[in-house]
């Protein structure tokens, strides 16, 4: 069986909220949350399986100048909580519905998008989510963060919304049609980033099994200050008690 459940954790800097089960939406899958073992200076996978430049056998380096440009912490990187995270990069939309959730029209989006080291952007914390289409605990996530209009609330107190899809419903690599339905299905209609990860870059996080995963970083330091395998309904209020420890 694919999910097996258990409580999720959350740990807001020096603390740790155990979210209670909480009927349909705790069915959180697998795997223990990050901790501080793996914390800044251990480096990140990359969807290749190469580690980042914070480590040994460091990937291979970036082919554009303009990514080389961009304005990012610089490393050591790493996969666990309060470390920085490495600037990966995806295909997706920045806005679905703008893209009416057309295949053809994928552009790149890199985490470095939403650094807002100035706050000139607006951005307080990012909400990182990787989902699979298998997942039922993903699919029950997004129908609440829809019908609980969470995006516009959460936009509007500084939270930068990504969904990140990694797995087909065969446990194959997410592809182009699997993004598109799973944004533009009525029950999900996805408003915000859109992306695609078929390499599991995200899975220097978590297992597959551990669906889904919610890391929340630091805009400011694209540092990860809390994550969460599972889901419970109220999950976001957890989002606010963060929040109000921020400048």
């Amino acid at each position: 069986m694919r999910v097996r459940y258990q409580p999720s954790q959350l740990d807001f800097g020096a603390r740790s909220i155990c979210l209670a089960a909480v009927g349909v939406f705790l069915a959180a899958c697998s795997s223990a949350p990050l901790d501080d073992t793996q914390s800044s200076g251990t480096p990140a996978a990359s969807a290749s399986g190469a580690t980042s430049s914070g480590g040994g056998g460091g990937a291979a380096p970036p082919s554009s100048v303009d990514y080389e440009k961009e304005e990012y912490p610089a490393g050591p990187y790493g996969t666990g909580l309060h470390a920085t995270l490495e600037n990966l990069s995806f295909l997706g939309w920045h806005d679905p519905v703008a893209a009416n959730y057309d295949q053809t029209k994928l552009e790149q989006v890199r985490l470095s998008e939403f650094y807002d080291p100035t706050g000139s952007k607006g951005i307080k914390l990012i909400w990182l989510n990787a989902s699979a289409v298998w997942c039922s605990v993903c699919r029950s996530e997004m129908r609440d963060i829809k019908n609980n209009a969470v995006h516009a609330e959460f936009a509007a107190k500084g939270v930068q919304m990504v969904v990140t899809l990694f797995e087909d419903n065969k446990s194959g690599p997410a592809k182009p049609l699997d993004l598109h339905n799973w944004g533009a299905a009525p029950e999900h209609s996805i408003d915000f980033p859109l992306l695609l990860d078929p390499g599991f870059k995200l899975g220097a996080f978590f297992t597959s099994d551990a669906t889904p995963l919610n890391l929340l970083v630091d805009a400011t330091t694209m540092r990860v200050v809390a994550s969460t395998m599972g889901y419970s309904t109220d999950y976001w209020q957890s989002v606010d008690k963060l929040l109000a420890t921020l400048p």
